[in-house]
């Protein structure tokens, strides 16, 4: 099973989505600029205040006007009123990659593909909950983003970051004039601390190295890992841990105590990860992994807890009746790496939350103690959204506040905290 997704529409690109020739690219070691059109630098925060430690929504939606810059809106809401307690704007430099361009990769991308003005929900739903590489696009407070940037010319990328007032620091350096590859630094994700954005780099051999630019100082790049790319199409980079290691792969989510992530691993299909000693690939023959067995079906939305994940169907429907479009608990501490549930382990596969139904259901959000779930339902064209315990038999009750829909509808659910 896929992530759900909201439909896409088919927009021409404008100023900050590739359209045209762009003669600025990432070739101004520490420079900074104005991003989108005259007028960016006022500050696009609205609302006041930090982001609330506890107690919110954040979410993040992505604007492709026909004649302005794109946009990218990170908004705190209040779960019990669903009403915005701060919300701030990013203008996006006409320069970052915020379409497809030829499989330059970053997390903006994927934000910004099916979030446009006016669409509406496809016959699959809303997104499930965003992997962990969205969030990862801010620091902690939601006060700077990393982007990708490309020279429209040579198709070289490096990378950077942008602020609320529409600040762009360019952190790559100038291409190098020998005759060599050209620069393709991807996969922008910022640190939580914000004092570094890491990337990746795929060379002409598809050899991937993982890699950090410091946002002070002189940007140099620091090499933190690398391996060997093949077979890993589709693949972002995610950070865990303290210290911080980069993580690269498929659908990455990584667990509240950093030690561990769920990862969709070509040749062995879903599985848990031990966070590695150092930044790492995850494919067979990379970092630790353990498949989830074929028995639990388990698409994992994400983790209740440092060792339980929360799981939904694999593929569209469950192969057990019971859990046809449910969700249920996976206690990763049980697996061992068979490709069977281990024998024992009863109650390592948790019993359906939410009755068996014919309606699609979707995780939006996952609350930050691992208690409640947000879920979006879709019967026909009807899509409604619901708030539940996370326990076996639990009773879903539909969120009628006002504007709720409207919230958890379009973009991504980056956290619950």
């Amino acid at each position: 099973m896929a992530a759900l997704a909201v439909a896409t529409v088919l927009l021409p690109l404008v100023a900050g989505c590739g359209g045209g020739r762009d003669d600025t690219g990432p070739d101004a070691k520490g420079t900074q600029a104005t991003a989108g059109q005259p007028g960016a630098g006022k500050s696009a925060d609205q609302g006041s205040g930090d982001f609330p430690d506890k107690g919110v929504i954040v979410t993040a939606s992505c604007s492709v006007p026909a004649s302005n810059p794109a946009s990218v809106t990170v908004t705190g809401w209040d779960p019990a009123t669903w009403k915005r307690t701060v919300s701030r704007t990013f203008t996006v430099p006409a320069e970052a990659v915020v379409a497809e361009a030829d499989h330059v990769a970053t997390p903006l991308v994927e934000l910004c593909a099916d979030n446009f003005p006016g669409v509406g929900t496809s016959e699959e739903g809303p997104r499930a909950v965003a992997a962990t590489r969205l969030r990862q696009l801010f620091d902690q407070d939601f006060s700077r983003m990393a982007v990708v940037l490309i020279d429209r010319e040579t198709e070289a990328t490096g990378v950077g970051f942008v602020d609320t007032s529409g600040k762009l620091t360019k952190l790559s350096g100038e291409q190098s004039t020998d005759f060599g590859d050209t620069p393709r630094e991807e996969n922008a994700v910022f640190a939580q601390d914000g004092k570094a954005v890491w990337f990746t780099e795929e060379d002409s051999s598809d050899r991937v190295r993982i890699a950090s630019r410091s946002v002070s100082g002189d940007h140099a790049a620091t090499e933190q890992g690398s391996g060997d790319g093949r077979y890993m199409d589709g693949a972002g980079l995610a950070l865990a841990g303290d210290p911080v290691r980069g993580l690269f792969g498929k659908e990455v989510r990584v667990s509240h105590d950093g030690r561990k992530a769920t990862t969709f691993i070509t040749g062995r299909g879903f599985s848990v990860a031990d966070v590695p000693q150092r930044s790492a690939l995850f494919k067979v023959g990379g970092a630790k992994a353990t498949g989830i067995p074929y028995e639990a079906d388990c698409y994992p939305y994400g983790w209740v807890d440092d060792v339980t994940v929360l799981c939904g169907p694999r593929l569209d429907e469950a192969d057990d009746p019971k859990r046809k479009n449910s969700f249920w608990t996976l206690d990763t501490s049980r697996l061992d790496g068979t490709a069977d549930l281990p024998k024992g382990a009863k109650g390592a596969l948790g019993d359906p939350i939410i009755p068996a139904t014919d309606r699609k259901n979707t995780v939006r959000a996952i609350s930050a103690d691992g208690k409640q779930l947000i879920f979006a339902s879709l019967q026909g064209t009807r899509l409604e959204f619901f708030i539940s315990a996370i326990a076996p038999g639990a009773t879903a009750k539909k969120i009628a506040e006002g504007g709720a829909d409207k919230v958890l509808s379009v973009g991504d659910v980056l956290e619950w905290r």
